[in-house]
């Protein structure tokens, strides 16, 4: 266990129904808007437009983004926001878009840098001198807009890279649920099991801590309770503002969890998702309850479980959490594997050893509490391929 990690991000967190107004009281003239158009249809990109002009603030869409990012996509906007030169950069979007608005931040303030010195850890000069990033959530699930990581895939290679630096956390999180009440199922079911995926991998993270520990189990069960009424707001009648508000905090707070630790197995394994074009929170919802089952026996999955109600011996509860997991999937209408999520079983085996390599490598699988050898890694992914039976 580190204690000496520094606890949480920096970034200042504006939170509220209609909270977008704030960027209009940043004494900022000069955004550029980092977007996805999709997620802001029915007006909504139109409202914020008429708003920032409404206030005299000029602004350029420097990229809309509408799926996960390669890194060959960030060429044309990189030399348009460093043309532009704005004073504030502002990302309104999901996971995708604040990874996207974090990119550009880093090669507007330092043009000299290549993706291979970002993909250095912990290596990004500081950023702020030029403009601040503000990251504007639009779903509840990868908590980006508080971590200091950013994920890129490379279109040549279809494998995925990491940005990481405490250097990227944005400056200010506007957290705004009125971006939420038209947000469809599959995004509000897929981003919230990848929310669930963050809270209980880096809870158990080894290089976590008790005050992570605590965030993340509250996430958790804000999430096990919120998710459902989120996706089926009617089956669950008047709960739907709130059910979204909620899980739009639980999202953070679990974001914050995994910008003090680090993900897990799950995400060590998502080379499916770029490969396949599988949304990432899908492909970490389907293999969390087999990566989970894995951990077992584990102290903290043992007392989430408790503070769930659960009840019975240490492995009773360790049973009862990942059929809970598992009927979270149900309730939400997730596939509960990958062939039933459409992925063709000849592809998906003949890329198996390349997944295997991947996942080996990944900085989640080293900091897991429990490292799978190949053997084992291989037989999650073919129990998460076919939906083996849990227990």
């Amino acid at each position: 266990m580190n204690l000496e990690m520094p606890v949480f991000g920096t970034a200042e967190y504006v939170i509220r129904r209609g909270a977008l107004e704030y960027l209009t009281t940043m004494h900022k003239n000069r955004m550029a808007l980092v977007v996805d158009s999709a997620a802001l249809a029915g007006g909504k990109l139109e409202r914020i437009q008429q708003m920032l002009s409404d206030a005299d603030i000029s602004y350029e869409i420097i990229a809309d983004i509408n799926r996960e990012p390669f890194m060959q996509d960030l060429e044309e906007p990189i030399h348009r926001i460093q043309a532009y030169e704005p004073d504030c950069i502002v990302a309104i979007g999901g996971g995708s878009v604040m990874d996207t608005g974090k990119a550009l931040w880093i090669f507007y303030e330092h043009p000299e840098l290549t993706w291979e010195d970002a993909f250095k850890y912990f290596q990004i000069p500081p950023l702020g001198m030029k403009a601040p990033l503000v990251a504007v959530p639009t779903t509840s699930g990868t908590g980006s807009e508080t971590t200091f990581v950013a994920v890129f895939a490379d279109a040549l290679t279809q494998s995925k890279h990491l940005i990481m630096s405490r250097e990227i956390i944005p400056k200010i999180a506007i957290l705004d649920a009125d971006l939420l009440d038209s947000l469809p199922v599959a995004v509000a079911a897929d981003s919230g099991m990848d929310a669930l995926t963050h809270a209980m991998e880096g809870a158990v993270c080894t290089a976590s801590s008790p005050m992570v520990i605590s965030v993340a189990l509250a996430a958790c069960l804000d999430i096990f309770c919120w998710l459902p009424a989120s996706v089926h707001p009617e089956r669950y009648p008047g709960q739907k503002g709130q059910a979204r508000e909620r899980m739009h905090i639980a999202a953070s707070m679990a974001g914050m969890t995994i910008a003090n630790t680090c993900c897990g197995l799950a995400h060590a394994m998502d080379q499916i998702g770029p490969y396949f074009g599988l949304p990432h929170g899908l492909v970490c919802g389907i293999l969390l309850p087999y990566t989970t089952k894995f951990l077992l026996p584990n102290d903290t999955y043992t007392l989430l479980a408790r503070r769930m109600e659960l009840k019975g011996s240490e492995e009773e509860l360790g049973k009862q959490l990942v059929l809970r997991i598992a009927g979270l999937h149900e309730e939400i209408g997730l596939p509960g594997c990958f062939k039933a999520a459409g992925i063709d079983e000849s592809e998906y085996l003949s890329k198996l050893d390349d997944f295997l390599d991947l996942g080996a490598e990944s900085i989640s699988t080293k900091l897991s509490p429990r490292i799978p050898d190949r053997e084992q890694m291989k037989q999650i992914f073919l129990n998460a391929y076919y939906g083996a039976p849990l227990y």
